[in-house]
């Protein structure tokens, strides 16, 4: 999946879950949709260092160059 489309629907289910919270409690909706936010955030850049990780490993195994950019 091409990281663009990824971060689009990202943000559009961040933002669904904003509208949803906001509608029951706009103070708690916009406090549960940062803390949100911020794990998401934190759990995809996690993600993608582990599979970095695991193309390097594999490119440095098979010989071949790593991908680059």
């Amino acid at each position: 999946m091409p990281i663009k489309i990824f971060n689009v629907c990202l943000l559009l289910g961040w933002l669904m879950v904003l509208a949803g919270g906001v509608v029951i409690h706009p103070g708690w909706g916009v406090a549960i949709a940062g803390v949100l936010l911020l794990l998401l955030t934190l759990a995809t850049a996690y993600l993608a260092g582990l599979h970095d990780d695991a193309s390097k490993r594999k490119a440095s195994k098979t010989g071949e160059p790593g991908e680059v950019g």
